[in-house]
């Protein structure tokens, strides 16, 4: 099975949910420049950052 993008994730869920990455940040716990870098794919994020993220998407879609 494919890795999930959590770049796509994130873009989809803020875009689904009318968020903007601040909010996301705030309430996934990860810092504003941390979203950014995820989101441009240029940084991987981190086993923690993943878990963090597929978990606060799914507990909140």
């Amino acid at each position: 099975m494919d890795k999930p993008n959590i770049s796509e994730m994130i873009i989809e869920y803020e875009k689904n949910k009318n968020m903007n990455d601040t909010q996301f940040a705030f309430e996934s716990h990860l810092s504003v420049e941390r979203v950014h870098n995820l989101k441009s794919g240029g940084y991987d994020a981190t086993p923690d950052e993943e878990k963090v993220i597929l978990e606060y998407i799914k507990l909140h879609s």
